[in-house]
C-alpha cells in the first residue's frame, strides 16, 4: 500500500480535532512519540469504526471499559493484524500495563493526520505532510513544566533534528552529539529517552527495560 494521507475525511478530522491518542499529552506522565498514526484504508467504511470513534473521543475510558489500550487489540478487529499500526500496538501491549495506567499514557506523532502505508516508501511525502503548527504544539508539550517521561525511537529523533533546522523547533534536542545507544536527555523537568520503535523486532528485548523505566518514573514522580 502506497504511503499517503488517509483517504477518509472523517479519519483526518478526528486527528485534526485531537492530534493524540489516549490521555491528553498535557496531562499525561508517559508520552510515546512516533512519526504517524497508521490505519487500514477501509477502516472508516466498516462497522468496526464505531470503536475508533469511541477511542478517539476518550482513550482513557476506552482502556478501562475494554481492558485494552487500543481498538486494534479487540478480538473482532476485522483487518490484517500484520499491518496498519497493529504490530505497534500489539507489541506495546507486551509491556503489560493495565487500565490503571490509562490516565498516564499518551501517544502522539510528528504528523497531525492519520496515514496509510509505510512512510519509508515515500519519505518526501512525509515531509510534505508535516505541519509547522503541530510541531510547535509538540515542542510546547515536551518543554512544559510538567514532569514527564518521553520515549522516542531513534529514527524519530533523527527526524526531529532535521525539523530543528528546518522549522526552528526542538531547540533542546542534542541527539547526534550524544551516545545514540544510550541517549537520554533532560528537558526542563522531563526526561527524553531513546527506545526502539514498537514495530521493530528489536523492541522485544527492550520491553522489560521500558517497563522498568515507566514503573520507576511513576514511583518517583508521585
Amino acid at each position: 500500500m502506497e504511503f499517503q494521507k488517509h483517504t477518509s475525511t472523517e479519519m483526518v478530522t478526528l486527528f485534526q480535532n485531537k492530534p493524540f491518542q489516549g490521555q491528553d499529552p498535557l496531562k499525561a506522565k508517559i508520552l510515546f512519540l512516533s512519526s504517524d498514526a497508521n490505519y487500514s484504508p477501509e477502516i472508516s467504511e466498516h462497522d468496526f469504526f464505531k470503536y475508533i470513534l469511541e477511542y478517539h473521543k476518550d482513550g482513557v475510558n476506552f482502556w478501562k471499559k475494554y481492558n485494552v489500550h487500543h481498538p486494534f487489540l479487540l478480538p473482532d478487529y476485522p483487518f490484517n493484524r500484520k499491518k496498519a499500526g497493529v504490530p505497534f500496538h500489539r507489541n506495546f501491549s507486551k509491556l503489560n500495563l493495565s487500565s490503571d495506567h490509562a490516565a498516564h499514557i499518551s501517544f502522539i506523532e510528528l504528523l497531525d493526520i492519520p496515514t496509510i502505508g509505510n512512510k519509508s516508501d515515500n519519505k518526501n511525502l512525509f515531509w510534505d505532510l508535516v505541519s509547522e503548527d503541530h510541531l510547535r504544539y509538540l515542542d510546547k508539550i515536551i518543554q512544559d513544566d510538567n514532569e514527564k517521561l518521553i520515549l522516542i525511537p531513534g529514527a524519530i529523533l533523527n527526524d526531529m533534528e532535521e525539523m530543528k533546522k528546518d522549522y526552528n523547533v526542538f531547540d533542546w534536542i542534542d541527539y547526534s552529539n550524544q551516545s545514540k545507544s544510550q541517549y537520554s536527555q533532560k528537558v526542563n523537568r522531563s526526561t527524553v529517552k531513546k527506545i526502539y520503535h514498537f514495530s521493530a523486532s528489536q523492541i522485544h528485548a527492550q520491553i522489560p527495560a521500558i517497563r522498568n523505566h515507566i514503573d520507576n518514573f511513576l514511583i518517583s514522580s508521585n
